[in-house]
């Protein structure tokens, strides 16, 4: 494998090469050329539980290494990926793999954000028991409080969450864990820690701490849980990035007059 996506002697694909999940893209495209829309889902569903998800977040950077490129622009990927999680849930089809031989040992998730879930997904295919402790009120992670509803409806996502739980994961919410040794100590034969990145990072500036002066990933979170967040008339948003975005759309949303983008 190339990381860097850059030694095509070692790969067919380099789509498929660059997908950080090494999802078979065009395995599912062909089917979709095909009209096999339900079994392009399920070769998606093979390597990815969250194609809703994805399918509307994702970087798609697949698409930047597509071979159409060098001809004229690459492939839709992405809404393809999109299209064919969407005919599934339109037409209420579910991928729920049969497990394996079911298996005696236990394993303790902390972090139900993508990492976590994913990993749930594979361990219960395998046959483990698999419980995850999540601190915040709703599964999800970043899916669930990095990303604006707009963007990302919390209908399709706990859709996802709830064909995880099918396959018998246990979920907890709002349960921190403060301690890795007292869930070896409570009969888990191991632990995956899935916290996932819920800090932004801070400028050194005068001023940060301000009132009025938020971090986009705390202010994204407080109003995906739910918290009534007054935004006052007119925004500032510092940067240009992804949560930048999100953050200046959702001040927009909570009524917002002007909102500047520096």
């Amino acid at each position: 494998r190339c990381p860097a996506v850059v030694c095509q002697a070692l790969f067919k694909a380099p789509c498929q090469h660059a997908c950080p999940v090494g999802l078979d893209v065009p395995g599912y495209i062909a089917l979709i050329k095909a009209g096999e829309f339900e079994k392009a889902y399920d070769t998606i569903m093979q390597r990815l539980p969250f194609p809703l998800s994805v399918g509307r977040v994702c970087h798609h950077p697949c698409e930047g290494k597509c071979r159409r490129t060098q001809i004229e622009e690459p492939i839709a990927i992405r809404h393809l990926k999109r299209f064919a999680a969407d005919y599934a849930f339109d037409h209420g089809l579910e991928c729920i793999p049969q497990i394996r031989e079911k298996r005696k040992e236990k394993v303790a998730i902390i972090g139900a954000g993508p990492a976590g879930l994913s990993a749930a997904w594979d361990l219960a295919r395998e046959g483990f028991q698999v419980t995850m402790f999540e601190a915040l009120p709703v599964a999800g992670g970043m899916l669930a409080v990095g990303i604006p509803e707009y963007r990302l409806p919390k209908n399709i996502l706990n859709r996802e969450i709830e064909t995880v739980k099918k396959l018998g994961v246990d979920i907890r919410l709002n349960s921190p864990v403060n301690d890795v040794e007292s869930l070896l100590q409570d009969g888990y034969h191991a632990v995956f820690i899935a916290t996932g990145a819920h800090k932004g990072d801070k400028m050194g500036i005068p001023g940060e701490d301000l009132n009025g002066v938020f971090d986009a990933i705390d202010f994204l979170r407080e109003v995906n849980l739910g918290k009534d967040i007054e935004v006052g008339q007119k925004v500032a948003v510092v940067g240009g990035g992804n949560s930048a975005i999100d953050a200046a759309g959702v001040a927009l949303r909570k009524g917002a007059k002007e909102v500047h983008i520096l």
